[in-house]
């Protein structure tokens, strides 16, 4: 009985906002985590809402009606323009939502240097936790379905990027910080490498944005639980957020939040401690809006019950 109203209450607050009504929620408070901040990616209704300020402010209007407390804008070309970003954030701002800015680029791409100089600028407007946000793989690895790693000239050319654009990031007030994803956790140091090299030979001024599934269901090696656990214990000081997203024992991300691969309770106890609170909740993308919004309050209701 308790699932069910609890359910309908998520799909109430659904019909609401789609009717039109914008009203406040409570913020949404996990008991035994009350100082993360749960929001959400953009990237949930891409597909249902592409990239513009009108849809933007759409996400911004479904945080403020469902209690999240900030949003991700997911803008993978930095189409978006300055102004846009402007209005976007003061709006924003208005109703008490904060937001973050990521592009989807990767670090060895030829069109890394053309988005990240219009990103640098755009993130800067937003409050939150001042971050700008790209992948750290891209093409090389969406190109070549066997790559797991970086060569020794990938790493190179990768690390020399990620430094120059940290060091530009930091000079605009904020954090660059990069997503692990295809390429394998650690590599044997030789002919392959991987994040960890990535990070460990890069400045102190890049930092990281972590994704709780894709150590398991995106990387081309799926990673240890151990591991995973092991990084981030050793790299949290580094941690800009995290991307609340499980995957299922068959490394597949799911629809809706469940247990993940490294239970999410071990790694809320590391980011809670280390007060790097800002969580976004990213799932499989859908076609239709209120399916991505059911989806996501169906997490949250997973979220109050269990943690």
């Amino acid at each position: 009985m308790k699932k069910r109203l609890a359910g309908a209450a998520a799909l109430l607050l659904v019909v609401v906002f789609l009717s039109g009504s914008v009203l406040a929620a409570e913020k949404i408070v996990l008991q035994k985590y009350p100082g993360l901040k749960i929001g959400f990616t953009t990237a949930n209704f891409l597909q249902a809402l592409p990239v513009s300020l009108d849809n933007s402010k759409v996400a911004v209007d479904f945080a403020y009606s469902n209690g999240f407390s900030w949003i991700e804008i997911r803008d993978p070309n930095a189409s978006l323009t300055l102004s846009e970003c402007k209005e976007l954030a003061a709006y924003a701002k208005a109703r008490g939502i904060e937001m973050s800015y990521a592009v989807v680029i990767g670090l060895l791409d030829e069109t890394y240097w053309e988005i990240i100089s219009r990103a640098i600028p755009n993130a800067a407007v937003f409050e939150g936790p001042r971050t700008i946000r790209s992948t750290a793989g891209g093409s090389e690895f969406s190109l070549d379905s066997k790559k797991q790693g970086w060569n020794l000239n990938e790493l190179y050319k990768a690390v020399k990027t990620a430094n120059r654009a940290a060091n530009m990031a930091k000079a605009s007030g904020l954090q660059y910080v990069v997503e692990h994803a295809w390429e394998m956790l650690k590599g044997d140091g030789v002919s392959t490498f991987g994040f960890t090299e990535l990070f460990a030979n890069a400045n102190s001024n890049l930092k990281w944005q972590m994704d709780m599934a894709n150590f398991f269901a995106t990387s081309r090696v799926v990673t240890k639980p151990e591991d995973a656990k092991a990084f981030l214990e050793k790299n949290v000081g580094r941690l800009g957020y995290s991307h609340l997203k499980s995957s299922s024992p068959e490394h597949k991300t799911t629809d809706v939040l469940q247990e993940n691969e490294l239970a999410l309770a071990a790694i809320f106890d590391i980011i809670a401690k280390n007060k790097i609170n800002y969580v976004a909740i990213e799932l499989t993308q859908k076609k239709g809006f209120d399916e991505c919004a059911a989806n996501l309050m169906k997490s949250i209701d997973f979220l109050k019950k269990n943690y």
